[in-house]
């Protein structure tokens, strides 16, 4: 996030919003946010995955899977 400026822009944001007369101060851990989001979305789609292999026989594609779900 340093990489393409995130956290830059970010600390930028919080100063302004602090700057702002009886505003209360937000602390955010934004790594922490970005980890917690992007794992949130990975198992949604892990699932959205495992959904799909056990009701469709057809997205077994691997022999692996055809192992696994055989009936």
């Amino acid at each position: 996030m340093n990489e393409v400026g995130v956290t830059r822009q970010y600390k930028d944001l919080v100063s302004r919003f602090e700057a702002i007369p009886f505003a209360r101060s937000q602390t955010l851990d934004l790594d922490g946010y970005v980890v917690d989001k992007g794992l949130a979305g990975l198992f949604h789609v892990l699932g959205d995955q495992e959904k799909q292999i056990r009701t469709n026989p057809s997205a077994r594609a691997t022999d692996l899977l055809k192992e696994v779900f055989k009936r």
